[in-house]
């Protein structure tokens, strides 16, 4: 599809870039670059029908190339569809596993979840959306993923600012952006663009920096990224920021061959925008982004938690304790809690998220029914194969099947009654066995 830029963008960059202009417009023209990263939470996580053959230099686990996404390795959360460009900004965050991280502005959630790849299901990883739609998206791509440690909250920036001042360590503002960097990937997205947007967009983006300030610690690392070229929603927009906000240091981000220096002449001549990056299409295998990374100076004291807890019954709990004997090869779980009739295990038990819109704390493990419990896909999809007492690995015709809604029969005797379902050696839900038959209890919004 062709990209119709307007005559005012065009004069916009044309005065920005001098004669450089027209090859970024000619690069708006050719095709985007897809690419796709593995998921290391997952077992044997490169065994994968995809090619491997052209690695992303700058990202530990991203690859070009396209994925289907009614592929298994989909489905199962051993594969996520995300721009080049945008891989690189979980590895600037670099988030360490004791830690307290905030992706401020998380949906669809491929920040999130790569953030949560590398952090190996420790520390705790919020997720924030503030559209409800996007959030519950967000919710379940961190399920797919089977992603332990994030709590998926819904709520604006300041709604955080009461009782999280100060909380985290690691801060990513992934801001809502005029989008000109995707022109070429959403062409449709062109007829959006006008200066007012633009402006618009700043605008937002500064109170949301503003309240990353102040729930980031003393000492903690503040990543701002965006998808635009436009100065006034990147160099322009740090600049003032750190006026505002003196504590504020940028520094460098290493940088790969493509990535160029952010613009000091576009943010109030601050020549310490030359440590953050920029990447534009006609010089990057990506689409447009820019990135900075700053620190909070200052040395931070302890963050004072109080617990919550929401505790199943002993009745109740022995439910949960009588499934996993029967099912599982071992019972490694540790901090389990009720909302309503869901039994979670807790990525947080700390009482400030009691005031905040949670759509997800940590794993859902499943459901309390009569004198039972059943277990949420949220589970399985969390499982190793090793935790499972009973595998069965399903043809292409079951599999067909049983995505379909339709229950399966099978030639092996099982001696328990919940068992993992696998396909292409990839785990993807609970099957409910009974006498040589395989009941379909595969979520209704999931089958195809």
């Amino acid at each position: 599809m062709r990209v119709n830029l307007s005559d005012e963008f065009k004069t916009k960059y044309q005065n920005l870039l001098g004669d450089r202009a027209e090859k970024l417009f000619a690069a708006i023209e050719t095709d985007s670059q897809n690419a796709f990263r593995l998921n290391p939470l997952k077992n044997n996580y490169q065994n994968v029908q995809y090619s491997l053959d052209q690695p992303i230099e700058y990202s530990k686990i991203g690859y070009f190339g396209d994925i289907d996404g009614n592929s298994i390795d989909h489905m199962s959360g051993y594969v996520y569809s995300q721009e080049p460009s945008a891989m690189y900004v979980a590895e600037v965050v670099d988030p360490q596993v004791d830690e307290k991280v905030l992706d401020l502005c998380a949906a669809p959630g491929s920040k999130t979840t790569y953030l949560a790849s590398i952090m190996d299901s420790q520390g705790l990883l919020v997720s924030n959306e503030i559209n409800n739609k996007r959030a519950r998206v967000l919710s379940s791509n961190v399920e797919r993923m089977g992603i332990k440690n994030a709590v998926v909250i819904n709520n604006s920036p300041k709604d955080l600012e009461d009782g999280f001042e100060g909380y985290f360590d690691r801060i990513l503002v992934d801001a809502p952006c005029s989008g000109e960097g995707m022109f070429r990937k959403d062409p449709e997205s062109v007829q959006y663009w006008s200066p007012e947007y633009v402006e618009q967009c700043a605008n937002r983006q500064k109170y949301i920096l503003d309240s990353a300030f102040n729930l980031l610690k003393d000492g903690g690392t503040l990543v701002y990224s965006t998808c635009t070229f436009a100065p006034e929603e990147n160099e322009e927009n740090i600049a003032e920021f750190i006026e505002r906000h003196p504590e504020i240091e940028i520094v460098p981000i290493k940088k790969y061959p493509g990535m160029e220096d952010g613009r000091p002449q576009w943010g109030h001549d601050n020549q310490d925008l030359t440590k953050a990056l920029r990447m534009f299409p006609d010089q990057f295998n990506g689409e447009g982004h820019f990135i900075c990374k700053m620190v909070k100076n200052g040395s931070a004291s302890a963050v004072k938690v109080r617990i919550f807890k929401n505790q199943p019954t002993k009745v109740e709990m022995s439910y949960l304790d009588k499934f996993i004997k029967q099912n599982l090869t071992s019972n490694s779980l540790s901090e389990i809690f009720k909302v309503k009739e869901d039994l979670y295990q807790a990525a947080t038990f700390d009482t400030r998220f009691k005031k905040l819109h949670v759509l997800r704390n940590g794993l859902k493990l499943g459901e309390l029914k009569k004198n039972r419990f059943e277990p949420s896909i949220s589970w399985m999809l969390a499982l190793k194969p090793d935790d499972l007492k009973s595998i069965c690995e399903l043809t292409d015709d079951q599999f067909a099947k049983y995505l379909h809604g339709e229950s399966v029969m099978v030639e092996q005797d099982f001696s328990n009654k919940w068992i993992g379902l696998s396909y292409q050696g990839k785990l993807f839900s609970w099957g409910r066995y009974s006498n040589k038959q395989i009941k379909n209890v595969y979520p209704k919004g999931l089958r195809k």
